[in-house]
């Protein structure tokens, strides 16, 4: 009978630590951490490894500031648990954390910032001091190995990913559009053509003038030029445009309004862009005016 119960008390404490959790916990340094999942695993942090974690911080008016998807490789961010975070704020929230668990908490977005990404990145954008709710998923810590390994799983994915998201938009382009224009994996269709304009100054021969929207295949809007004020180029300086809009401008006119799909490897690639928050492996979609 002993036995029995014992082996119950067991079970259920398993169970427990593998599902819902409400536990709360207080850092030394008067962090409340709100426990929503204990893993009972035992890979915990330690000096010299790689934290990997899925990231959400929102604002007040629940804005996302910072999020995994929209920042790390396949929804993962990766950081060396090195001085930046042994001797920021966040360093005494993953001492209490293992792999697997899932957690929230508040914290001021100065800190939430210069915790992961130093003290000379904070220098280089505005931050506020306004409270971030943090809800963070622990994926891992590994060695250097391990990482490796565990990195190329997860540029395996988002390629995959992003393989089956062209293939899909390119099927139903290719089943509605005729003259479609192809090159290296780029889609793009003119949608009009009309004389240029110029709001400036008179044309200049190697002066490429254009105004597009980048959006995610989706369609989250990434970024937008004014109208009033489009982005200039010099065609004999090589460099200055990303690929994909080199073979769109290099291949249509003056004039001409155009949509395409591009791949990622003639955008941001498999760096993606931080400031902008594109991740890695990530298509677009680009409306693109000419003039």
């Amino acid at each position: 009978m002993n036995k029995a119960i014992f082996f119950y008390i067991i079970f259920f404490f398993l169970y427990g630590c593998n599902e819902k959790s409400n536990s709360f916990i207080k850092t030394d340094n008067g962090y409340l951490l709100h426990f929503h999942e204990i893993s009972g695993d035992t890979n915990h942090v330690n000096k010299g490894c790689i934290v990997n974690l899925n990231i959400i911080a929102k604002d007040a008016n629940q804005k996302i500031i910072f999020s995994s998807k929209e920042n790390g490789l396949d929804g993962v961010s990766s950081f060396f648990y090195d001085s930046t975070i042994l001797k920021s704020a966040l360093n005494s929230i993953l001492l209490k954390t293992f792999k697997g668990d899932s957690l929230s908490f508040y914290m001021k977005s100065s800190d939430f910032y210069k915790s992961l990404f130093g003290e000379n990145f904070l220098n280089r954008i505005i931050i506020d001091t306004s409270l971030l709710k943090v809800d963070l998923k622990v994926l891992g810590y590994f060695n250097f190995q391990e990482q490796i390994d565990y990195e190329k799983k997860l540029e395996k994915s988002a390629q995959n990913k992003e393989d089956s998201i062209l293939n899909l938009a390119k099927k139903s382009w290719d089943s509605k559009f005729l003259n479609i224009y192809k090159s290296r994996g780029l889609y793009a269709i003119k949608l009009s053509s009309n004389d240029s304009l110029n709001f400036y100054r008179d044309s200049i021969k190697n002066e490429i003038i254009i105004g597009y929207t980048l959006k995610e295949i989706s369609g989250r809007v990434i970024y937008e030029t004014s109208y009033l004020k489009p982005e200039i180029y010099d065609r004999s300086k090589e460099g200055q445009l990303l690929k994909g809009f080199e073979i769109l401008v290099g291949n249509f006119q003056k004039g001409d309004s155009i949509i395409a799909l591009i791949p990622s490897n003639l955008l941001f690639g498999k760096n993606g862009s931080f400031i902008n928050q594109i991740p890695p492996f990530t298509p677009m979609k680009v409306n693109l005016k000419i003039n």
